[in-house]
């Protein structure tokens, strides 16, 4: 059967995930998350994994499942586990989704021969005005400080995995709970408290979060590589070739 990747890439708080979820619903199809922090259980809420409810029934599939202490992937683990991912959804569905603002991850794969022998479809999205991306950072930041639906929030999260110093240099390089921790510092109490903040300082920390991310969406504007002209949807394309998941070469 033919199969196609449709490819959603963009910054960080652009909407990816809205979109490949609108996009599964119509299709059916199964959305690969290309996010490597998203593999972090312990960090759900600040990783920004969608809610139950945000997913609307459509199926959502992660790199893989791990500890925090055992650090994020990197991206050539991460493109080798995508390929087995691709593989066991290419069984059952003529599509599947990719969506993510994995710099590394994305750039890895661009430069991976391997990803040649696929159709493609892609929407770039893109940063915007600056202004409009803030408002819509802020909204998202002051809900992830939010229980919702029997998640704990982001400062939940950093004070729960705060107590493992082997967590600390992990926590500390990570959007958001980076700002957190340097915000402690900063006002001069322990990182544990920072779940007792006024509503003046909660404002602080939610703003700063939000001018973080906008940094960051900024950062992967300027270093995404371009993409592939086989990926934009010319008629180019090759009639993707599925390898078993038994069959992908090491290192491909």
């Amino acid at each position: 059967m033919s199969f196609t990747l449709h490819l959603i890439r963009g910054p960080t708080s652009t909407g990816k995930t809205a979109a490949a979820v609108a996009l599964a619903e119509r299709t059916g199809a199964p959305v690969i998350s290309l996010d490597r922090v998203q593999c972090c259980f312990e960090i759900s809420t600040g990783s920004g994994r969608p809610m139950p409810s945000e997913l609307r029934g459509t199926q959502r599939i992660y790199l893989c499942s791990r500890k925090l202490i055992q650090g994020v992937i990197a991206a050539d683990e991460a493109n080798e586990l995508l390929k087995r991912r691709v593989a066991e959804c290419a069984v059952s569905s003529e599509l599947v989704i990719l969506e993510g603002g994995s710099v590394s991850l994305l750039n890895r794969m661009i430069s991976d021969p391997y990803w040649e022998r696929f159709q493609w479809r892609a929407d770039s999205l893109q940063l915007g005005d600056p202004d409009m991306f803030l408002t819509r950072a802020r909204a998202r930041v002051q809900e992830m400080f939010q229980h919702r639906e029997g998640q704990p929030s982001l400062l939940d999260e950093l004070v729960s995995l705060w107590s493992d110093p082997a967590t600390h240099p992990i926590l500390e390089d990570i959007d958001g709970y980076r700002y957190v921790i340097r915000f402690a510092r900063e006002h001069g109490f322990p990182v544990p408290q920072i779940v007792e903040l006024d509503r003046r300082r909660q404002r602080q920390l939610i703003e700063g979060i939000a001018e973080e991310y906008l940094d960051h969406a900024r950062w992967q504007t300027r270093e995404f590589h371009p993409l592939p002209l086989s990926w934009q949807g010319d008629a180019q394309h090759n009639e993707a070739q599925i390898l078993p998941v038994n069959a992908i070469p090491a290192g491909s």
